[in-house]
């Protein structure tokens, strides 16, 4: 809310200022001194400090909206009734630190401005020293979920629809492999979102650049790209968290809260069940280790990496912060465990194929991977070095026999899409009719570029299409980096004093119907004056009037009051149907 309490207090009309400081501070004060008494720091810490429990957490959520808040939106994140709410508010209204704009009952609230010193303190009362407390160890799983669909990729060969989606038997094999293991279709959707995963010839094939990038960011920078990515589309949520919790540990029960009012703020149209998905995202956060919860459940803080990261803009992991030992068996199995280096899991990807996902993961080296690791630029050498560098033990020797033997099957080609087929193997394996140019080069026929790509594919050569790997060579993107900020200035919330702004509760607005009518003849009943807002004769504009009333009568179906007027000094006939609102407190 961009106002002060001055301009609040101004904001109050002038017969009402006398009225307004009765109530609240009990003393008679003029504008000026209204606003000095309201804008002491000591003078409202001591009000805030004497407020119930219910009463301060109610403040303390108007605060977190922004200071400003609709009736709804508080009761639907606090679980209010309307009269209870209302109810609550009134008695915030009476100590002058909560307002209504306007007559009728449906402007927003607003948090009393100078309160900003005392709520930041009361908001971290709600903290604690993360190191009072006893955490659970984190769960999170980091890159090896996604390096293993990689692997499993690569090693199945699925088809896919046109987006990047597998066919049904795609998904039933994924899912019969990996979904035990993982959160299968989450973990898709994230690699086709980092440009992980591409289509060709209708074949779900790895970005191998990407993939790479990937596992060299590390899990740390994963689990920052997840927290943006989670406050996609609730735009300044992931500093409001931030900002909220910082480097404590917070009530669950008050993040959520702060959560609820800033999606809520943003779009009041949202249904009720957005609380479920809000704890969802909670838990979610959680679940990737992005937050920490300690051992009763009641607690949450940034994991300090995460934190850190999101500080500081930085996420370095660790240098030795994996497991580089796998072991290697006669079989040509390879037993690889879920905290192995991801670099080194990508690479184990690449020479052998997935068998079952786990704990501990089963691949196995066989031909058809070794076809695939040199597709990818391995050689037998490069194959053997790796083993021998990931592996616990000794390789067996007849492993190192079948890598050299499955290497040497491979003839290879360059395609040059559109021009040129460089061939240095056996002239056997290819297509009749192609035209020799030049010694190992042959002219490819316009169009028939795919043809002979396959054709060569089933004669086991290694294809290498230049032009492909061109088309996939943009840099691998995390999306938003730096330090954590706060979101673009947006609109603010208008709030509009033209008819005053008053202390909730203290304005009752006229609503059609018999209680219209029964308020004022109680005022008569009691001989009581009363303040009303009346439009003034040919203005349009409201006036406030202190009255007495004398009588009420009915003419041509119209309710008027006669009443004595305390400002002009004589009797006036006013009509009911026109009053606005009166004041609670005369």
């Amino acid at each position: 809310m961009k106002t002060s309490t001055h301009d609040l207090i101004v904001g109050i009309p002038t017969p009402v200022v006398p009225l307004v400081s009765m109530m609240v501070v009990g003393d008679r004060l003029d504008r000026k001194e209204l606003a000095e008494r309201l804008s002491d720091e000591g003078y409202l810490a001591g009000t805030v400090s004497s407020l119930p429990e219910r009463l301060s957490e109610l403040l303390l959520s108007l605060h977190e909206a922004g200071g400003v808040a609709e009736e709804d939106m508080l009761a639907r994140v606090m679980g209010y009734d309307a009269d209870e709410l209302k109810s609550s508010l009134e008695q915030l209204g009476r100590r002058g630190l909560v307002f209504q704009s306007g007559l009728s009952g449906r402007e927003p609230l607003l948090i009393l401005p100078s309160l900003w010193p005392v709520m930041e303190a009361l908001r971290s009362s709600r903290c604690r020293d993360p190191g009072t407390l006893e955490w659970e160890a984190v769960r999170s799983d980091g890159l090896w979920p996604h390096l293993t669909l990689i692997n499993a990729v690569a090693t199945f060969r699925i088809r896919c629809k046109g987006g990047l989606e597998p066919f049904k038997k795609g998904w039933e094999l994924l899912e019969a492999k990996l979904s035990h293991a993982m959160d299968l279709r989450r973990v898709y959707a994230e690699l086709v979102e980092l440009g992980c995963l591409r289509e060709k010839d209708g074949f779900l094939v790895p970005v191998q650049r990407h993939v790479v990038s990937l596992a060299m960011g590390g899990a740390l920078r994963y689990r920052v790209w997840r927290y943006y990515r989670s406050c996609r589309g609730r735009p300044g949520l992931d500093y409001k968290v931030f900002l909220a919790m910082g480097d404590r540990a917070l009530q669950r029960d008050h993040l959520l809260r702060v959560v609820l009012l800033h999606v809520f703020a943003m779009e009041r149209s949202l249904p009720d069940s957005e609380r479920s998905e809000i704890e969802a995202l909670v838990d979610e956060w959680t679940g990737a280790g992005i937050l920490e919860q300690d051992v009763s459940g009641a607690w949450l803080r940034f994991a300090p990496d995460v934190f850190e990261a999101l500080r500081t803009g930085r996420a370095e992991t660790p240098a030795r912060f994996y497991s580089d030992e796998a072991i290697v068996q006669p079989t040509m199995e390879i037993l690889v465990p879920r905290d192995f280096d991801p670099v080194d899991l990508v690479n184990v990807g690449e020479v052998a194929d997935l068998v079952h996902a786990d704990v501990v993961s089963i691949y196995r080296v066989t031909k058809d991977s070794v076809a695939r690791a040199v597709q990818a630029g391995w050689d037998q050498d490069k194959i053997v070095r790796f083993l021998e560098r990931i592996s616990r033990h000794s390789i067996p020797e007849a492993l190192r026999m079948n890598v050299a033997g499955w290497c040497r099957l491979h003839a290879e080609a360059h395609l040059i899409r559109g021009t040129f087929l460089v061939f240095g193997g056996d002239k056997a394996v290819l297509p009749r009719g192609l035209d020799e140019v030049l010694p190992g080069i042959f002219r490819v026929p316009r169009n028939c570029e795919e043809e002979i790509g396959a054709f060569l594919a089933r004669k086991g050569v290694v294809l290498r299409d230049v032009d492909a790997e061109a088309e996939h060579d943009h840099e691998f993107d995390w999306g938003r980096t730096g330090p954590i900020a706060p979101p673009r200035p947006t609109a603010q919330t208008r709030i509009v004093m033209k008819e005053g702004v008053f202390p909730y509760g203290m304005v009752i607005p006229m609503t059609f119907g018999p209680r219209r009518e029964s308020l004022f003849e109680e005022a008569l009943r009691m001989h009581r004056d009363i303040v009303i807002f009346y439009p003034r004769q040919g203005y349009g504009e409201m006036q406030v009037r202190k009255v007495c009333p004398l009588s009420i009568f009915r003419k041509g179906g119209v309710h008027f009051m006669e009443a004595y007027c305390d400002d002009t000094k004589e009797g006036e006939v006013f009509d009911l149907g026109k009053v606005r609102a009166v004041l609670r407190h005369a």
